[in-house]
């Protein structure tokens, strides 16, 4: 049967014996991402990460879109607590957006396992080393998952502000009732307006993830057999969670710059104010705040983040615990499939 090992020795010995074209090079790495999906270990893992981030971004979902008012420099929701006034205020209809964020969490969830294997074996035959490549692979398709995300979380963006621009007077009407009218209904420049950003932020987010996260599992590999379950539980869940908090910090300017863009989109696209680009909006808030101005909301975004990983990462734990992997695992091994992931 085939397995990961064989793949990988093919890989290297191909990318050894020739210089690959392009074509050659994302086939080879295309091949063995595929061989890699078949894996139903792979394939467990990828339902399984895509349904508990769709499930996390549903107990942050306020924190979000607190998160988009801070941004978009709402005088009224303008810290962290002023979730309870937000909730207040909004009630139901706090939910109304996440039918966008759960797709593009479960989407997202689901590429990062195919996608990251393809970028891996795809650089793997550029010759970069193993140390970094999971930074570069993490890096090539969080852009593209930020690409893929866009439309979504402009109408998201949208369905977040309409309720508190009614209360404004700033509209007299919804401009979206759902989210599937806004996918819709939205015209494209509208739906790809801040793509720019969000794809930096996704890819720089996404880089330092896989980074860590690489390092963590090759640290407890060496270590964990000395500690207790328990230990090994606290540092995985806590060590995953922590990466994602410091991967959300570096990229946070580019998140700000992202979510000021979605909240004039709209706007912007239908001539009502003047479009402004990414670099624009930098130069703005440096002349305006300073600095310290591209932070502007990281508690929330920090909160948000640590409530969507800390789930993730005790979702993961209790699947194990549970033996929801078993049987992946065993029809794994009848394949021949090495038992342990990259990603």
């Amino acid at each position: 049967p085939t397995n990961m090992a064989a793949v990988s020795v093919e890989l290297t010995a191909v990318s050894a014996a020739k210089q690959l074209s392009f074509t050659e090079i994302c086939s080879q790495a295309w091949r063995g991402a595929s061989i890699s999906m078949g894996d139903p270990l792979v394939q467990q893992q990828a339902v399984e990460g895509a349904v508990l981030r769709a499930q996390a971004a549903f107990a942050a979902y306020p924190l979000d879109v607190l998160k988009t008012q801070v941004q978009a420099g709402s005088p009224k929701y303008s810290r962290l607590t002023s979730l309870p006034v937000l909730l207040r205020d909004y009630r139901f209809n706090v939910f109304k957006g996440y039918p966008g964020v759960g797709t593009n969490s479960f989407m997202m969830g689901a590429l990062m396992f195919g996608g990251y294997r393809f970028f891996d074996n795809f650089w793997k035959l550029q010759n970069v080393p193993d140390y970094w490549r999971p930074a570069v692979a993490g890096g090539s398709i969080g852009v593209l998952c930020g690409l893929v995300a866009t439309p979504l979380e402009q109408i998201k963006t949208v369905l977040a502000l309409q309720e508190s621009w009614l209360k404004e007077g700033k509209i007299k009407d919804r401009i979206y009732p759902s989210v599937v009218q806004g996918a819709l209904r939205a015209p494209l420049q509208l739906k790809f307006y801040a793509a720019a950003p969000l794809m930096i932020r996704t890819g720089l987010f996404d880089c330092q993830l896989f980074f860590y996260n690489s390092r963590l599992r090759e640290w407890l590999a060496t270590n964990g057999s000395s500690m207790s379950a328990g230990t090994n539980v606290a540092i995985s869940t806590f060590g995953f969670m922590f990466a994602g908090l410091v991967g959300a910090t570096v990229n946070y300017p580019f998140d700000l710059v992202k979510g000021r863009m979605m909240a004039e989109a709209f706007q912007a696209t239908s001539g009502e104010v003047p479009k402004m680009s990414m670099s624009r909006h930098f130069r703005m808030v440096l002349q305006e705040q300073g600095f310290t101005g591209l932070f502007r909301g990281l508690p929330t975004r920090s909160v948000l983040h640590a409530t969507v990983w800390c789930v993730v990462g005790l979702g993961r734990e209790a699947c194990e615990r549970l033996g929801l992997r078993e049987s992946a695992k065993r029809r794994s091994a009848e394949k021949g499939h090495s038992q342990k992931l990259n990603a």
